[in-house]
């Protein structure tokens, strides 16, 4: 252990200062306050952070570091000799000296070569024409070319004029199926079953009115239909066959004693009796569509 280290753990301990408050105090890890104390310098980050370790060290237990940097001033790490060691920043710009761009070679010389070989192709041509080795065939050549073109172009329509043809006999039979209306398909009626409450079923009428209310018994049953604002439209206490035609109603209410002994139609359609009991009530609401 130094004296400097031995020097500052006796001051510490004499204020009763543990390296646990210490550390809190410093903000210095406990293992750097240790190697103070022990005077391993070189386990800290740095000499130049040895001396401020030191320095701060010194501050938190109240002693004065100017004097203690004095009286152990050999046993004080030197950051000069930490700092010869490293290398400056010239050296380390020669380690890693940027490697010099390599230009690309040849291509003035490709480039140059190029331009005199298609000069002198244009000067050989211009020689040979003047010398009228040129065959004028091969000159006219671009007129014949043209002649073709026209030749084919004046063809052409001619051959489209059957492709027009078989354009027209598809619009001809559209035509034909205009003027031929399809028959008016008949209004879709359909009757929906809703829910039943008590003996009540409720039915809705979609697409129809309630013009052939037609009403089949095979035994006696009492017979009565409301309309929904509870008027009586038709009353039977036997019961009989009848067709009724309430047409002018949005709603009705039929009301049969017997229904076992009762089948009812709207029109070609047949009401189902959905609840298996003899006294039923059939509510009908007639449904427009949009």
């Amino acid at each position: 252990m130094s004296e400097l280290g031995q020097h500052l753990k006796e001051a510490r301990e004499q204020k009763d200062i543990s390296l646990d408050d210490l550390q809190q105090t410093t903000k210095i890890q406990k293992r750097y306050l240790i190697a103070i104390e022990e005077g391993r310098f070189d386990s800290l980050p740095g000499l130049f952070y040895a001396r401020a370790f030191i320095k701060t060290y010194a501050e938190a237990i109240g002693l004065d570091p100017e004097p203690l940097f004095d009286q152990f001033r050999g046993e004080l790490p030197n950051p000069q000799r930490e700092s010869v060691q490293l290398p400056s920043r010239t050296e380390r710009a020669r380690v890693a000296p940027k490697a010099p761009r390599k230009r690309p070679k040849g291509s003035p010389f490709v480039s140059t070569l190029l331009a005199i070989v298609f000069i002198a192709i244009i000067v050989i041509v211009i020689y040979l024409f003047n010398q009228g080795n040129i065959d004028p065939e091969v000159v006219e050549q671009p007129d014949t070319s043209e002649n073709v073109e026209g030749e084919f172009s004046e063809t052409l329509p001619e051959e489209e004029e059957p492709v027009a043809d078989e354009e027209e006999e598809p619009v001809a039979d559209e035509d034909e199926q205009a003027d031929v209306e399809p028959e008016p398909e008949p209004d879709s009626i359909s009757l929906n079953f809703i829910e039943s409450q008590g003996n009540v079923s409720y039915y809705e009428l979609v697409g129809g009115t309630l013009e052939a209310i037609r009403i089949e018994v095979s035994g006696t049953s009492y017979i009565d239909v409301k309309n929904a604002l509870g008027k009586t439209l038709y009353l039977s206490n036997k019961g009989e066959n009848t067709t009724l035609d309430f047409s002018s109603e949005e709603e009705i209410l039929l009301n049969f004693g017997a229904s076992t002994n009762v089948n009812l139609f709207i029109g070609e359609t047949e009401v189902e009796f959905p609840l298996d009991i003899p006294h039923q009530k059939i509510n009908i609401t007639v449904v427009n569509e949009e």
